[in-house]
């Protein structure tokens, strides 16, 4: 079966039929799978989230931090593989969303890496202005750069309150410069939080509680080398 590498930590393939299946696989099966994430997958408990490393071509990381509530109230962390391996997502449904993804291009240094560098927020909000237009939610969020990731990349966090659906978002969107100085690859993590209905599950599952489980995915994200 395709992708079947994270079977052996736990992970259950959905197949059509949305049914959980496990497989005890080999070593040699691991080596030979392409080491490439499911189209989908479950996570099997908070043990394996905490174990864990996607590894794409493009960039590796940690699974946020869980616990055993996440399993026995929520229904468990579950997610898909899009874009080759470019885009991966992770859910809390209904409260937490996780994407961590990447273009897969690498492009020249320029103006909007410049002034991540140089913390010039006022220049970040006009190259996003002319990227989104005037029209875009973008304006409403919070701007700030910080140095994250496993090589302490230079990254723009961009934050943002969504009231008409209850919803909060930050973006983390980090760079890597080539040794020469002169091209760049970038990758980056998107978290939205929907708060519940339910007082209880509110209380517990916060958008701060969010942000601070996901601290682990920003600072193991390792964006791979190859220029």
């Amino acid at each position: 079966m395709k992708h079947i590498i994270l079977t052996l930590l736990s992970f259950g393939l959905l197949g059509c039929s949305g049914e959980q299946i496990s497989h005890n696989i080999t070593k040699t099966q691991i080596e030979t799978s392409g080491n490439k994430p499911p189209a989908k997958y479950r996570v099997a408990n908070s043990q394996t989230m905490k174990d864990y490393i996607f590894e794409t071509k493009y960039f590796s990381f940690k699974l946020p931090t869980a616990q055993e509530s996440d399993f026995s109230k929520m229904g468990g962390w579950w997610g898909a593989s899009h874009r080759d391996g470019k885009t991966i997502t992770s859910h809390l449904h209904p409260v937490y969303h996780m994407n961590v993804s990447t273009s897969g291009y690498i492009r020249k240094y320029g103006e909007r890496e410049r002034a991540i560098i140089n913390n010039d927020i006022a220049s970040l909000r006009i190259h996003i202005k002319k990227r989104v237009g005037k029209h875009g939610k973008i304006f409403n969020a919070t701007l700030k750069t910080i140095r994250g990731g496993k090589e302490n990349y230079p990254c723009l966090v961009k934050e943002s309150i969504d009231k008409e659906y209850n919803k909060r978002k930050i973006s983390y969107g980090c760079f890597k410069m080539d040794p020469t100085g002169t091209m760049v690859k970038g990758a980056g993590m998107t978290l939205t939080y929907t708060k519940p209905n339910n007082p209880s599950l509110a209380k517990q599952y916060t958008y701060q509680d969010l942000k601070r489980r996901a601290k682990r995915t920003l600072d193991s994200l390792y964006i791979k080398d190859g220029w």
